[in-house]
């Protein structure tokens, strides 16, 4: 499949950022949904303000996308926010559903209101969403944000096995990487020398290898469906 348009939620920082930059280094024309645009916009790449988790508000953004004269055939849902980072027991229940409705519903009407034009003219697509290797095995103070990527990543094999075989859908599960909400949670007193001490690649990673294996999926892996990458510098392949 050759792409020729992508849409990135998320995608004014961090991975989704990184992603537009790879797309536009491509040739991608590309349209980017986020709450908000950054202040000078990249290429051929067009900013539309949107919250994912409000369907008349996507289904509008998609239709603006498709006008723009080729209808989107990649999709990276890489939009996400933080949570709460406290015990289970001193979680706000409101807090916690916004956590699942920005991961979890939002992923999911993105992905449907990309993939029904699709569908409906049997035409060839992929799908990039973004879980984490927090959605893997337990992880203290991650019942909000690790509940929520684990059912992104549920989420992705389902989609995959539904819509198959015209559109293609994959996820990446990023360990720590080096984006600006991280960033803020090391101002904030985060100590993540822990996690790069345990991955065998010692480090965290970079926006734009994580958005090299987003690539890779989107574009290049045209026999590959319904799986979740880690990348996480072999992180949960330490067994101990």
């Amino acid at each position: 499949m050759t792409a020729v348009h992508a849409v990135v939620t998320g995608g004014a920082s961090g991975i989704g950022e990184a992603v537009v930059d790879r797309f536009l280094t491509r040739g991608l024309m590309v349209t980017v949904l986020d709450l908000s645009a950054p202040a000078s916009a990249r290429g051929r790449a067009e900013y539309l303000e949107v919250d994912v988790t409000d369907a008349e508000a996507v289904e509008a953004a998609m239709a603006h996308a498709r006008a723009r004269g080729r209808v989107p055939d990649v999709l990276v849902t890489s939009h996400g926010i933080r949570g709460q980072f406290v015990p289970a027991v001193e979680l706000d229940p409101d807090r916690v559903r916004r956590v699942l409705d920005v991961h979890v519903v939002g992923t999911l009407l993105v992905a449907s209101a990309f993939a029904r034009p699709l569908l409906n003219t049997g035409t060839d697509g992929a799908i990039v969403t973004i879980s984490s290797t927090t959605a893997y095995r337990g992880w203290p103070k991650q019942a909000d944000y690790g509940t929520a990527k684990a059912a992104v990543s549920q989420l992705t094999q389902n989609l995959a096995v539904e819509w198959a075989p015209g559109i293609r859908v994959n996820s990446v599960a990023p360990g720590h990487t080096l984006t600006p909400m991280v960033q803020e949670m090391i101002d904030q007193g985060y100590d993540v020398s822990q996690i790069e001490d345990r991955s065998p690649l010692g480090r965290l990673c970079l926006p734009d290898e994580m958005a090299r294996s987003i690539e890779h999926l989107a574009l290049d892996a045209s026999f590959v469906t319904g799986v979740c990458l880690p990348v996480d510098g072999g992180w949960t392949a330490v067994g101990k």
